[in-house]
């Protein structure tokens, strides 16, 4: 006995689409093209999609049509793409989210999904509109993003991929305050106790998670940094007039001195580097240092720096990762801090041998 016609095309229809026929990365013809192709009713067509689509091998798109659902064990269902929207402006954090950027793509690849990128921020109302009709499966903003806030509030999956700023959002980033902690002890290990810093603006998160961890590692040894030791240092490289770098000779031009600093972020350091020339100290036989984030100096590892590696790679690929967890489990995920390590480069030295 012949089989139904609806049976025989939903058959068809299911083989063709598993042997390639049909580009995943496009939707399938209309009902009335599959339809002169099979040689049936556009009826018959409708009812093997929907079917199709029950099975979890079809997706419908109202107004779009019919895409195919790419199998992958960590992204369920739908079209597995996701934007991702990077800062507006890239200077000399380039390569700090270029790195993020890298980490992100290459956990996509690894699970079959597409990454849109856009400098720009489309409007929150477009990619909750893109999320709901399945065309997206969520977004990651590299740093904090205006979009955020919206997203959230719609229940759309959002990842803030390193985030430095105070939000409150599931994010992946690096873990500061065990950072500063790393920092502290390192200096306290080579038998420092005169130890200064150098800091960014203590309301950013990043550098009040750091003083968080560097001070509690100091009084374990029942030390304290003076106030007038912990000095801003501004951003920007070139300003030979900087407050916190006139404040930097000024501190080691005296007789009771640090004998190290922690300088929170290399670019920092390279100031630090500067001055000491400047004023004839040498690292790390005058003077010993130790940074963090192995990327805003390019010329760190040139100059010894010793420091803590950023691991922006790795906060990519968790970046990805959070997200396909709260594809999967239809809930936002927990989010996740990943730790530095030390790149010993020969910066630090016994306070004995600093005359």
């Amino acid at each position: 006995m012949a089989r139904p016609a609806n049976t025989d095309i939903l058959l068809r229809l299911r083989r063709d689409i598993q042997a390639g026929r049909y580009d995943r990365m496009m939707f399938l013809p209309a009902e009335r093209v599959l339809a002169e192709d099979y040689g049936v009713g556009r009826g018959v067509v409708r009812t093997a999609l929907k079917t199709l689509r029950d099975e979890g091998v079809l997706r419908m798109i109202p107004q779009r049509g019919c895409c195919i659902v790419r199998e992958n064990d960590n992204f369920p269902g739908g079209p597995k793409r996701f934007l991702v929207n990077l800062p507006y402006r890239i200077s000399r954090d380039s390569k700090e989210t270029l790195d993020v950027l890298a980490g992100i793509c290459q956990a996509a690849s690894e699970q079959f999904a597409e990454v849109l990128m856009s400098f720009t921020a489309p409007s929150a109302g477009e990619l909750i509109e893109r999320v709901k009709t399945g065309d997206l499966l969520g977004v990651i903003c590299i740093e904090k993003s205006p979009l955020a806030s919206d997203l959230y509030a719609a229940g759309i999956p959002c990842i803030i991929a390193n985030q430095e700023l105070q939000f409150d959002s599931v994010n992946s980033r690096a873990d500061f305050r065990t950072i500063g902690r790393m920092a502290g002890l390192r200096l306290l290990q080579a038998g420092h106790r005169r130890i200064g810093l150098l800091t960014g603006p203590m309301d950013d998160m990043i550098y009040h998670e750091m003083l968080a961890g560097f001070r509690g590692a100091l009084a374990e040894e029942e030390l304290a940094v003076p106030k007038e030791w912990m000095l801003p240092i501004s951003n920007t490289r070139n300003t030979p007039h900087d407050p916190g770098r006139a404040a930097l000779r000024m501190l080691l031009s005296r007789k009771e001195r640090p004998t190290a600093f922690f300088a929170m972020r290399d670019h920092r350091a390279e100031q630090l580097y500067r001055v000491a020339a400047e004023l004839h100290l040498r690292i790390p036989e005058d003077l010993s240092v130790i940074g963090y984030d192995n990327i805003s100096w390019p010329g760190a590892e040139a100059n010894r720096l010793t420091t803590i590696r950023q691991p922006a790679l790795e906060i990519g690929r968790s970046a990805v990762e959070l997200l396909s967890l709260w594809c999967k489990e239809n809930k936002p995920p927990q989010s996740r801090i990943i730790p530095g390590e030390i790149l010993e480069r020969g910066s630090i030295a016994p306070p004995e041998k600093i005359k």
